[in-house]
């Protein structure tokens, strides 16, 4: 069983990281528009959330580390997707530096992995989200790594315009050839 609370604690639980992210990133998205850069307080806020949301793992997930077994398919597939995230992530942040809270602006990012993919450090997150969240498969760790998703959608939603604001057309032509979030560039 996964999880630590009953099921209607994880769903209230799961509402209020829901509420909370519409609310955070309608705050980022307003302080783009605004600003047109993240604010410290925002990016201390929406980081905040970022970490809020990872120590919920020890909520949603069945996390008592002996209870992992390390054998089969789904571990070695957990650890994969694990490893596969953590690249992802450790190639494409370091890239954008102050960049990626939005309190700098240097040139479009374009090439390496932000040319499969958009938004290649939240591909990588999700990935590695799923893989854990694999260690204790349940519905609850589903929910939890389901949760991602709309928390990048959100989050990129107000990037988008802040990024059309800041580099125009360069930006809009760069939308055009990649994905948001993977697959493989348009001609």
């Amino acid at each position: 069983m996964g999880g630590t609370l009953n099921v209607l604690e994880n769903l209230l639980l799961l509402t209020v990281l829901l509420a909370a992210a519409f609310f955070v990133f309608a705050k980022v998205k307003s302080d783009y528009q605004l600003h047109h850069r993240l604010s410290r307080p925002i990016a201390v806020l929406q980081t905040g959330y970022f970490c809020v949301y990872a120590l919920c793992s020890y909520v949603f997930l069945d996390s008592r580390f002996s209870h992992i077994s390390a054998k089969g398919f789904v571990f070695f597939l957990a650890v994969l997707f694990m490893v596969i995230g953590v690249l992802m992530v450790a190639f494409s942040m370091p890239f954008l530096g102050r960049r990626s809270f939005g309190m700098e602006v240097g040139s479009l990012r374009t090439s390496g992995l932000y040319r499969y993919s958009r938004n290649p450090q939240l591909v990588g997150a999700f990935i590695f989200i799923v893989g854990y969240a694999m260690l204790w498969p349940s519905w609850t760790g589903a929910l939890w790594a389901s949760l991602w998703l709309i928390i990048a959608q959100l989050m990129v939603r107000g990037e988008e315009v802040h990024l059309e604001h800041v580099f125009g057309a360069e930006y809009r032509d760069y939308c055009m050839r990649t994905p948001r979030y993977l697959g493989l560039p348009k001609k």
